[in-house]
């Protein structure tokens, strides 16, 4: 049995790369410029929210000496350790008050999501709060993370408060807030224009809640060919979308043509996911292969990934990626291979018999032989 072909991206590899095309930057804060709505002024003083035994105090004060990274990292791990240790009531009220002070700095580490939406370095003293709170009372920390969502702090503060609900409510009222909320992070003037990692890392609220909604959204960032960050935040999404809903996807990309004529390789390569077993799409890619409107660069796009099985794996603020086992793809790969070789028996296929012929050879190529790995097409 030949090697499966989906070509998993290693995480380091594809934080790295993102990193670099992305001009994600470690140590982004967007500081708040005034505390959430209804927690409090910002004038209120750190020592009068709780007293100096409290820890937060001295994790606080300690970084404020910009003692370097290794040693703010260590910092607020200790601290995360003692939240951890403490009744919760109390790890609570103090986190809480602190909050409520609307006070803030720079921790100078980066916004790094690990294995299962967590951060494992906080570019802020209110990431980190609001990181811990999740572990420490999650309805707490969603109860908060609407009251953060009603005012402009940080994109990165936004980003874990839309996790933090995430992580909770799961009825269809809440993923409608949760879209609702993230189109507005995403549309905001000041972080849209300076985007940190934790803006970029929002738009995974979206695939969280399903959002095919947000596909004009997501297009319009797409075709802004002047921002690739944007650019490639938006295709990500879509490309994750399409993954989870292809009917639904693909139906709102067959109508879009401005992103078609601003994109269309990656359009076409969209199409390519499709699962022609279900009959659903099955009508969809034919309906969209057989379109007179279609572009010899979109159907040598479309035929030169079919089947376009491949991946992006990374850390995400709430979903996970689960790769497909190779016995299923090479099932799906026997399977559609009969489709394509009865559609290149129907005259209806004439005008595409050529990138009929070059997917067949691409799939009876995975069926028969093992297939060298390949770059994931696709991405603006």
């Amino acid at each position: 049995m030949p090697p499966p072909k989906t070509f998993l991206i290693p995480v380091a590899l594809v934080a790295a790369g993102l990193l670099a095309l992305l001009w994600w930057k470690s140590g982004s804060a967007n500081q708040p410029e005034s505390p959430p709505q209804g927690a409090g002024p910002s004038t209120t003083s750190l020592h009068t929210v709780a007293p100096a035994t409290n820890p937060l105090v001295s994790a606080f004060n300690q970084l404020r000496e910009k003692p370097g990274r290794p040693a703010a990292l260590q910092t607020l791990k200790d601290l995360q350790t003692a939240l951890n240790a403490m009744p919760r009531d109390q790890a609570v009220t103090w986190i809480r008050s602190f909050l409520a002070s609307g006070q803030d700095l720079p921790t100078g580490l980066s916004f790094e999501i690990a294995a299962g939406g967590t951060l494992s370095e906080w570019p802020t003293f209110r990431t980190f709060l609001l990181d811990a709170l999740l572990a420490i009372d999650p309805e707490v920390a969603a109860a908060l993370g609407r009251t953060i969502l009603t005012t402009p702090t940080s994109a990165d503060e936004w980003a874990l408060a839309l996790r933090n609900v995430g992580r909770v409510e799961t009825t269809a009222e809440a993923n409608a807030y949760l879209r609702e909320r993230t189109e507005a992070l995403i549309a905001n003037p000041d972080w849209q224009t300076d985007p940190s990692i934790g803006y970029l890392n929002a738009f995974d609220v979206l695939v969280h809640t399903n959002a095919t909604a947000s596909t004009p959204l997501l297009s319009s960032l797409i075709q802004q060919k002047d921002r690739r960050d944007l650019a490639h935040a938006g295709f990500l999404t879509l490309d994750r979308l399409v993954q989870r809903n292809p009917a639904d996807e693909l139906t709102r990309l067959a109508a879009d043509t401005a992103l078609q004529a601003s994109r269309p390789e990656m359009t076409a390569q969209q199409f390519a996911r499709a699962d022609l077993r279900d009959e659903t799409q099955r009508e969809i890619v034919k309906s969209w292969l057989l379109d007179p409107a279609r572009t010899a660069t979109e159907l040598r796009s479309f035929a030169a990934v079919y089947p376009n099985n491949n991946r992006f794996i990374s850390n995400n603020l709430l979903t996970t990626e689960t790769p497909q086992a190779g016995a299923d793809l090479l099932e799906h790969d026997r399977q559609v291979l009969e489709i394509i070789n009865a559609w290149a028996a129907d005259p209806a296929f004439q005008p595409v018999a050529e990138q009929l012929r070059l997917m067949t050879a691409r799939l009876t190529g995975f069926v028969g032989t093992p297939q060298p790995p390949s770059a994931v097409p696709g991405s603006p």
